[in-house]
């Protein structure tokens, strides 16, 4: 590609994250979900306007995201489950979630010039709701991997630092009947994960404990930490903080397990990292997206040992230490 073809794919990206997130947010996939419709069926059905909806869904359409045929629209199979809020692989709860990141990101101007996230209005239950439900659609898969990677076969109690939606708990506990978790959040996201765990018919093995991991008692005697997807929203000085806190909460020779979006040392890969890190600049207070060697070097001056790292999913890796004494 040409730079300037470069530029303007850049440039006009948010153009299909837009028609994307408004079919989601109106019940577009979903209703597609039950069959193809023709813009005036699915018009009527979810009392929207008729002309507006012929427009977005034959740019849907142009795109491969739907299907025309005649005068129906129906939904690609190979996006249908990625789409549907029903399906055990659905993103919608993360697609949602991208709407509130976008309005941080119209401030980046602003951010660049004052080094500080742009000021946001007070979460709404239904951005809570996408941004952890989102984070379920991130872990998922990660989660599976991590349970068949590292060995926790020894493990009888863990804690899922910031674990939200208690995805990562609920897979580990599956894998392994003799292990609990307690998920640790703060109250919004742990009521989330309670009702997930209740779901999972898991509430007997896996405990929610309401705090903030900056200043509030995480407890003692665990085995394993496990931290995924948290480190990228602190500071190194938070990030610091929250290891030190987890040192002291596990058994000698217990595990500390991070998992993450890690840049190499030149910052330049993966390239999702170097963009999520914007994400973060955007959205934190002193967030970003950490190198493996700046996350190993902190883990060793918490008192971690035996440090090593697997990779996990799509660009995520989990780094490996343990508290020797």
């Amino acid at each position: 590609m040409d730079g300037k073809n470069r530029v303007e794919t850049m440039v006009s990206g948010y153009r299909d994250a837009m028609i994307l997130v408004a079919a989601l947010k109106t019940g577009i996939f979903d209703a597609l979900g039950a069959g193809a419709r023709t813009p005036g069926q699915l018009a009527a059905g979810l009392a929207l306007d008729e002309r507006a909806v012929d427009i977005l869904v034959h740019a849907l359409a142009a795109s491969g995201i739907l299907i025309k045929n005649g005068e129906a629209f129906g939904l690609d199979p190979a996006v249908a489950p990625y789409l549907l809020a029903d399906s055990p692989d659905t993103m919608a709860s993360l697609l949602g979630h991208n709407v509130r990141m976008m309005h941080s990101w119209l401030q980046l101007p602003e951010t660049l010039r004052t080094g500080e996230a742009a000021p946001r209005a007070k979460t709404t239950p239904e951005q809570l709701r996408d941004f952890i439900c989102g984070m379920e659609n991130v872990s998922r898969q990660s989660s599976q991997e991590v349970a068949e990677k590292v060995d926790l076969s020894g493990a009888t109690k863990l804690l899922d630092l910031g674990g939200g939606p208690a995805t990562a708990a609920i897979t580990f506990c599956r894998a392994h009947g003799n292990l609990k978790a307690v998920v640790f959040d703060l109250e919004g996201p742990v009521g989330i994960g309670a009702e997930q765990i209740a779901a999972a018919g898991l509430q007997d093995r896996i405990s929610t404990q309401a705090g903030d991991f900056h200043t509030d008692d995480y407890g003692a005697g665990f085995d394993v930490v496990y931290i995924s997807n948290v480190i990228h929203m602190l500071s190194e000085v938070e990030t610091q903080g929250i290891f030190r806190r987890s040192w002291a909460c596990l058994k000698p020779g217990g595990q500390i397990l991070v998992k993450d979006f890690y840049l190499e040392d030149n910052r330049l890969e993966p390239a999702f990292a170097a963009q999520f890190s914007v994400n973060m600049l955007a959205m934190t207070a002193g967030g970003k997206s950490y190198t493996l060697t700046e996350t190993l070097d902190l883990l060793r001056n918490t008192g971690f040992g035996g440090l090593s790292t697997i990779a996990v999913a799509k660009g995520s890796q989990v780094v490996c230490g343990y508290r020797e004494s």
